[in-house]
């Protein structure tokens, strides 16, 4: 079902100021960026497949998915049989709708035991 790490990003209050601070001091290179700058994501040509990096900003939002620092987000080839399999095994879901398209991604959450967020995402 997992094929690998899709990608990890870290929730941040400020996205411009965190997003050019990985820019310059760890010399990423910037693969896409939101419109409204509150994702920034960073790529390393020339290592494929590779595991993407990105900065999200938080909204001051009671959401406990964005209070949670780092996000891990499993890839999968397909989500819906992936979400379907889980299902049968006990794991809940949370958001409506349970699957949601973002960009150039579909993902879905939900908990492990010990309460952590974690998604898993397929590329369009």
């Amino acid at each position: 079902m997992i094929i690998g790490i899709d990608i990890i990003f870290l929730h941040v209050k400020d996205s411009v100021k965190m997003s050019q601070w990985y820019k310059e001091m760890l010399e990423l290179d910037v693969s896409f960026v939101t419109e409204d700058l509150t994702w920034t994501e960073f790529g390393f040509p020339g290592h494929p497949p590779a595991t993407r990096f990105a900065i999200e900003h938080t909204r001051d939002s009671s959401s406990e998915v964005e209070q949670q620092p780092i996000m891990v987000s499993f890839r999968v080839e397909d989500i819906f049989k992936a979400t379907t399999q889980l299902e049968s095994k006990g794991v809940e879901f949370c958001g409506n709708p349970k699957i949601r398209e973002e960009g150039i991604s579909y993902f879905t959450t939900f908990r492990d035991p010990e309460g952590n967020w974690i998604q898993i995402s397929q590329r369009k």
